[in-house]
């Protein structure tokens, strides 16, 4: 189920590419009012580029698009690229246009940087007619491009942006010189210089919020990951607390980071979210919704996980993510196990039955409304419990 997921976003991702370009490609040349012919023209021109680019990414089982960290952010940051590329003809831009490169370079690395400089340039060449005549223009973009990839794909620390900012506007200057071939010539297009630095300084912030993002995601996984360990802190307070509750959260995170790990979702976020949802308990018999918020803040959850946390308190029939649903159905299988084994029932209950009454209570409820799973991904996750939910692993402290 999660290799099916996996095959479809790639699918996607494709085809968003092919979308984005023909768009921005159709914006760029009504800009410049040109006839029909030349927009067809230009548009096959455009998607002969996009092949070389999705052959390239699809090769070796797909390999560089699911190295992607976030298709949502490298197709956004596309998308405007490709719409700052169309208005080139109709306006001078200065380097701006490069975002995406600037964006790719801090959160995916030089290869999809330059990847999507490559393609950008090849729109540039086909929307600016005029520019393109101009071989200077041509080698300064391509050259500062393929720069801008190699300096912030290679930058580790925070602090080293200046240093990068410095580097990066010096090359600019001197590519400048190079191919205006004297300082006189230079000054004579200062401006279109001065808007080739203030992009520069507009391509390196946004590298650098890029950068922070990145960073605080990492950090947020990191979290996430120890969280998922029953060796973590706050699991051990509640095996301290309570040995029965801590075997519940126990069962609850491993057969939820299971389901995750089967349907394609994130693992150790329904792990850690069914480890916790009913943490709050080792805080006494008071303000539940208090004692769930103060373990968030004492334990520094990430927020996908507060969240899921937050659901389990205040809208337990109806979450709002996959994991978080995949954590409601743990809960209410392994609560009726549980209850069934106590009352001396559970022998006469086949498996089977008990994980179809869960399901289907929860969808005659609604439960799984505002979850983002689909029926036939429910059909699925369904079978998957009646096979899983009961095993061994799912009581052992150090499944992963």
């Amino acid at each position: 189920m999660g290799k099916i997921k996996s095959r479809r976003r790639n699918m996607v991702f494709r085809l968003c590419i092919y979308a984005e370009v023909i768009a921005g490609t159709i914006i760029g040349c009504c800009l410049c009012g040109m006839g029909f012919i030349d927009i067809l023209r230009n548009i096959t021109i455009s998607i002969t580029g996009i092949m070389v680019f999705v052959y390239y990414y699809g090769m070796r089982g797909s390999r560089m698009v699911k190295s992607i960290l976030s298709q949502q952010v490298f197709l956004a940051s596309f998308a405007v690229s490709n719409l700052l590329v169309a208005f080139t003809g109709i306006c001078d831009t200065g380097t701006i246009w490069m975002a995406a490169v600037a964006v790719a370079a801090a959160r995916e690395g030089m290869g999809h940087a330059v990847s999507c400089h490559l393609l950008l340039m090849l729109q540039y060449l086909v929307i600016s007619a005029g520019a393109a005549e101009d071989t200077k223009i041509i080698i300064f973009y391509a050259v500062l491009g393929i720069l801008l990839a190699l300096v912030v794909s290679e930058i580790k620390k925070q602090r080293l942006f200046i240093y990068a900012a410095v580097i990066f506007i010096s090359l600019t200057l001197v590519i400048a010189i190079v191919l205006n071939g004297s300082l006189k010539e230079t000054w004579d297009n200062r401006g279109f210089l001065f808007r080739c630095i203030l992009g520069d300084i507009a391509l390196l912030t946004i590298s650098w919020v890029t950068y922070r993002l990145r960073k605080k995601s990492a950090g947020n996984k990191k979290a996430l990951f120890a969280l998922a360990s029953t060796d973590h802190e706050l699991m051990q307070r509640i095996k301290k607390y309570s040995e029965s509750l801590y075997k519940h959260s126990l069962r609850t995170g491993n057969l939820s980071g299971m389901a995750a790990e089967f349907a394609g979702y994130s693992k150790n976020l329904a792990r850690a979210g069914g480890f916790y949802h009913k943490a709050g308990r080792i805080y006494g018999n008071g303000d539940y919704k208090e004692a769930c918020s103060r373990i968030i803040k004492e334990f520094a959850f990430p927020i996908q996980l507060a969240d899921i946390i937050k659901q389990q308190v205040e809208v337990p029939e109806k979450p709002h993510s996959p994991e978080a649903a995949l954590i409601m159905l743990s809960d209410s299988i392994i609560s009726m196990d549980e209850y069934f084994c106590k009352t001396g029932k559970r022998e006469g209950i086949p498996d089977e039955k008990l994980v179809r009454s869960v399901f289907n209570s929860r969808l005659a409820k609604g439960s799984f409304d505002n979850s983002g799973i689909d029926k036939e991904h429910i059909e699925k996750l369904m079978d998957f419990y009646i096979n899983n939910a009961f095993k061994e692993e799912t009581r052992e402290e150090h499944y992963l």
